[in-house]
Parts: C-alpha cells; structure tokens; sequence
C-alpha cells in the first residue's frame, strides 16, 4: 500500500491570523507523508520556517499525542491521537461504505478494475474505500487522499446530478477556492465534461496520465449528491470499453443510492 501522498494542505484558503494551526496542520501533514518518519530539520524546510519554530509545533504535539518522536533516530512518526481520529471519521461514514462495499466488489470483480468510494467535503473528494483489481497493471489511490473536485471525474459527476443554481454556486467556490491556492483551472472544459455528464449518466476527465477514470455520483434521500464511485484503469484497457465501463459504474452508483434511501 503506498504511502499518504502530501494532500493540498490546509494553507489554501484560510487567513493570516490563524497561520500557527495552519504551520501546525502543515507540519502534521509532512509527518503523515513521511514513509520512514522525518526529522526537525526536513520539517523546518518543507513547512518553511525556522527550526526552533518546528521544534516547538512537534514538541506540542507529541504531548497531545498527534506524534511520537522514535527513540532510535529521533525521527517523528504519526502518533495515537491520529488512529483515534480516523477511527471517528470512518464513523461517520460507516453506514455508505457498509452500503457501498457489496456493490463496489460486484463492479471491480464483473470489470476487472479498481473501484473507489469518495464522499463530497466541501470543493473536495475524500476517498473513504477502495477495490483494488488483481491486474497487473493497476491504478492506487490511498483512503483519507482529498483532492479539489474539479481534478476528479467523481467531481464532475457530483457537479452533473446537481440543480443549476447549486452547482452555479459551488463553481465559484472552486474558483474562488483554485485562486487563493493558485491552482489551475479551466472552468469552461469542467463545464464542459458535466455537460456530457448530465447526457451519459456518468463522467470522465483527461488528466494527461494515461489512466481513464469513469465516475456516477450516489445521492441520499433528498436526492442531493453526497458521494461518489469511480472506475479507474489504464487507458489502454478501459478506453475500448468506455460507454459498457461508465454505464456499469453508473448502475452501481445508482443501486447504493437507492440502499441509502431505501
């Protein structure tokens, strides 16, 4: 399984004043993408500040338990209090990926690809499951990963299965959201891939790595998008099989929708 990748962080759009929790969440997240632990001196680097200054937000939170410094090499790894969060977050979404887990294994076993779950935060996915194909070749993703919605197919489906005047105003937030982090953006090619979304009933994006991913968005009761599953495998092996792929992942989606409403 491979490592946390480093996620956006939570410098992105959050004012000056709080800049201390940010250095401080920054610095958790360094720890958490370390593979082997990381030591004062990387962290200082990385987050940008002096090494007394790390020094000071490890030592913090190694006393709250959030990271434990190895005695043999005195680097920091992840602490309990971290395990005690994940395990609080997982309950929160215990009764979708409970629902889901059934259907998710059905799909990968029936395409042979690997299958994930993600639920919406905000202008974020955050993958919650995952189904890895037994293929060769495959495509990973890590739980916990949160990525802005407009990088993702599962974005561009949740975007589809909203009303016009929701999506109209979650597009600014991610506008607003991509300028302050200065993150790249073609709002138009979004707007286009939901267009076409809306018409199929699932979505795709292109991002250029040779890997397709079809997503369907999975609403609750109200019929409001919450979450979504998405296909993902090399192009070479899911392209010829787009339109049977992306249907098949809609299905799938719209059976955990009715679970949850049911």
């Amino acid at each position: 399984m491979p490592r946390a990748q480093a996620p956006q962080g939570p410098t992105a759009a959050v004012p000056a004043a709080a800049s201390t929790l940010v250095r401080g969440l920054s610095v958790l997240e360094l720890v958490a993408a370390a593979g082997d632990g990381i030591g004062v001196t990387d962290v200082a680097a990385k987050v940008g500040t002096d090494k007394s200054t790390a020094s000071r937000l490890l030592a913090t939170m190694r006393e709250l338990g959030y990271v434990q410094q190895r005695a043999r090499d005195r680097r920091y790894v992840l602490g309990s209090r971290c395990l005690w969060l994940a395990q609080a977050y997982r309950a929160d979404h215990e009764d979708l990926v409970g629902l889901a887990r059934p259907q998710l294994m059905g799909l990968r076993d029936a395409t042979g690809e690997t299958v994930y779950l993600a639920v919406r935060e905000g202008v974020h996915v955050v993958y919650v499951a995952q189904e890895q194909s037994g293929q060769t070749v495959t495509v990973q993703s890590v739980i916990g990963t949160r990525t802005p919605l407009q990088r993702t197919a599962m974005g561009r489906a949740i975007l589809a299965t909203m009303g016009e005047a929701d999506r109209d105003r979650l597009l600014d937030q991610i506008r607003a959201n991509a300028a302050v982090s200065h993150a790249a953006l073609d709002l138009e090619e979004v707007r286009a891939d939901v267009r076409q979304a809306r018409i199929r009933g699932w979505a795709a994006v292109d991002r250029h790595d040779d890997v397709t991913r079809l997503a369907a968005a999975i609403t609750d009761p109200r019929g409001e998008p919450i979450a979504a599953i998405t296909l993902a495998g090399p192009s070479f092996r899911v392209d010829p099989r787009v339109d049977e792929l992306g249907a098949a992942v809609a299905r799938v989606a719209g059976e955990v929708s009715g679970a949850l409403s049911g």
